[in-house]
C-alpha cells in the first residue's frame, strides 16, 4: 500500500526530482508585530544566505509568535517552444533548496504530487512526542492545462508558524498571489490562508479556458446566424475541424475541473478535520488555544463558503461546456444529415440521367438494329448486281467467246488484297486501345491500393 510518508530527512533521490537554477524568487514574512507583510526578491545565493542570517539571526520561532512565510518559485524558461518548463524546475540552487527544505519544513510528499501531475491535495498530521507536532499539506493543479502550479504547506502549532512554497509562478500568477497576500490583513495567522489563495488561482485558471471557448462558440455560431445556412457550401473543411476541437475542447474542460471538485471537496473536509484537531486539544499546549481554535473555527467557516461558491461556479462552467459540446455534435450531425441528404438528391439525379441515356441508347440500338436487317436484306443484291454491272463480264459474247473477261483475276487479288488490309488495320487499332485501356486500368487500381 502507497502510505503517506514520515517525516524525515529528504534523500538524494527525492532532491533528484527537482531542477535547481538562480532566478528571482519572492520571499514573503509577517510576524505577529508587523503591520504588512515584508517583501523581498532574492535572485541568488548570496541574496538566500543573507536572508537566512537576518532571519534565522533571532531564536526562531520564538513561543506565542505568530509567523507566516511565502516563498514564491518562479517558472523557468521553456525547454521547448509553445510548451511551459516544469514546475520542478526551482529557482534557487540545490544548497538553498536543502536549507530551505530544513528550514520551511518541508514535507516530501511534494515530490509525489508533483511527478503524479494530476490534479491532488493531500494532508499529514505528524504528533508524536518525539518532536513538536507539526502539519503539512500539499496541493497541486494538473499539468494538462498551461498555468499549472503547486503549493506546500507546513503549520507548526507550538509556534503557530505557517510556512508556504509556490512551485512554477509566472509573471501574472506572481503578482496576483502578492495582491492576495498584502489584502489578507490578519488572515495570515490562518494556516490555510494560502490553500485557498490556491483555489483562487485555479479557479481564474479554469475560468479564464471556459470562458475563451464560450467566445469562440459564439463566434462559430455567429456565422450561422449571419446569412442562409447551405452546409455543402458554408461549411469548409477548416470550419468542420474548428467546430470538432471546440467539442474536444470542451470535453477536456470538464475532465479539468471534475477531478478539481473533488479536491475542494476534501479540502473543505479537511478544514473540519484542521478545526477539530485544535478543538480537541484546547489549552494543552498553550493559554491561548481556546482563542486560536474558536478564530480557526470562525475562518475556517467563511473559507468552506467560499470554496463552495467555487464548486457551484464549477457546475456552472462544467454546465456550459457540456452545452457547448452538445450543440456542436448537434451541428455536426446536422451537417452530415445535409450533406448526406445532398449526396442522395445528386445520387437520384445522376441516376435518372443515367435512365435517360439507357433509354435513349435502347432507342437507337432498335434503329441500328433495323438498319442492320434492311442491309442484310439489300447487301447480297447489291453486291450481285455490283458484280454483274462490271466490264469483266461480256453478256453479249459470240459462239466461242468467252464472258468473263480474262482479266478477272485482277479483280479477285485487288479485292482479297484490301479485305486483308482492313482486317490487319482492325486488328492492330484494336488491340493498341486495349493495351492503352489496361494500362490506365492497372494504373488507377495502383493508386487505389
Amino acid at each position: 500500500m502507497d502510505w503517506s510518508m514520515e517525516d524525515a530527512a529528504w534523500t538524494n533521490h527525492e532532491l533528484k526530482t527537482f531542477g535547481f537554477q538562480s532566478r528571482p524568487t519572492t520571499v514573503f514574512r509577517k510576524l505577529e508585530s508587523d503591520k504588512a507583510p515584508v517583501e523581498k526578491v532574492l535572485r541568488g545565493k548570496d541574496d538566500w544566505e543573507n536572508w537566512f542570517n537576518g532571519v534565522w539571526e533571532r531564536t526562531p520561532n520564538a513561543i506565542g509568535e505568530n509567523e507566516f512565510y511565502a516563498v514564491l518559485c518562479s517558472r523557468a524558461e521553456p525547454v521547448f517552444e509553445d510548451d511551459e518548463a516544469p514546475i520542478s524546475y526551482v529557482s534557487v540552487t540545490r544548497d538553498t533548496w536543502e536549507r530551505l527544505t530544513r528550514s520551511f519544513h518541508i514535507h516530501r510528499s511534494i515530490t509525489r504530487s508533483i511527478a503524479r501531475q494530476v490534479a491532488s491535495f493531500s494532508s499529514f498530521y505528524e504528533d508524536n512526542e518525539a518532536a513538536e507536532p507539526e502539519i503539512h499539506f500539499t496541493i497541486r493543479m494538473s499539468k494538462y492545462l498551461r498555468g499549472d502550479l503547486a503549493l506546500s504547506l507546513t503549520y507548526i502549532p507550538s509556534t503557530d508558524s505557517t510556512f508556504a512554497v509556490v512551485y512554477g509562478c509566472n509573471e501574472q500568477q506572481t503578482q496576483e498571489i502578492k495582491k492576495r497576500i498584502r489584502s489578507a490583513g490578519d488572515k495570515t495567522k490562518y494556516p490555510l490562508l494560502m490553500i485557498g489563495i490556491f483555489a483562487e488561482l485555479e479557479r481564474e485558471r479554469l475560468a479564464t479556458v471556459t470562458d475563451k471557448l464560450i467566445d469562440k462558440f459564439a463566434l462559430l455560431s455567429a456565422r450561422l446566424d449571419s446569412g442562409p445556412w447551405i452546409p455543402s457550401k458554408t461549411m469548409s473543411s477548416e470550419d468542420t475541424q474548428d467546430y470538432l476541437m471546440l467539442c474536444l475542447q470542451s470535453r477536456t474542460v470538464v475532465d479539468n475541473i471534475r477531478p478539481v471538485r473533488r479536491k475542494l471537496f476534501k479540502i473543505i473536509s479537511e478544514i473540519d478535520e484542521f478545526g477539530q484537531y485544535f478543538t480537541s486539544r484546547k489549552g494543552e499546549a498553550h493559554p491561548d488555544e481556546v482563542r486560536k481554535a474558536r478564530r480557526f473555527k470562525k475562518e475556517g467557516v467563511q473559507m468552506k463558503k467560499r470554496l463552495q461558491d467555487i464548486i457551484y461556479e464549477y457546475d456552472d462552467k462544467m454546465e456550459e461546456c457540456n452545452v457547448i459540446a452538445g450543440n456542436t455534435a448537434l451541428a455536426m450531425q446536422t451537417v452530415s444529415s445535409q450533406i448526406a441528404r445532398h449526396d442522395s438528391d445528386l445520387n437520384t439525379r445522376i441516376a435518372r440521367a443515367n435512365t435517360d441515356i439507357a433509354l435513349e441508347t435502347r432507342r437507337e440500338n432498335i434503329q441500328m438494329r433495323s438498319i442492320a436487317v434492311l442491309t442484310m436484306v439489300y447487301l447480297p443484291f447489291s453486291t450481285v448486281a455490283a458484280i454483274f454491272s462490271m466490264n469483266l463480264f461480256d453478256w453479249g459474247a459470240q459462239d466461242g467467246s468467252s464472258v468473263v473477261s480474262k482479266y478477272f483475276w485482277v479483280f479477285v487479288v485487288v479485292a482479297a488484297g484490301l479485305t486483308v488490309i482492313t482486317l490487319l488495320t482492325w486488328y492492330f487499332i484494336t488491340c493498341r486501345h486495349e493495351k492503352i485501356a489496361n494500362k490506365d486500368a492497372s494504373e488507377l487500381q495502383s493508386k487505389m491500393a
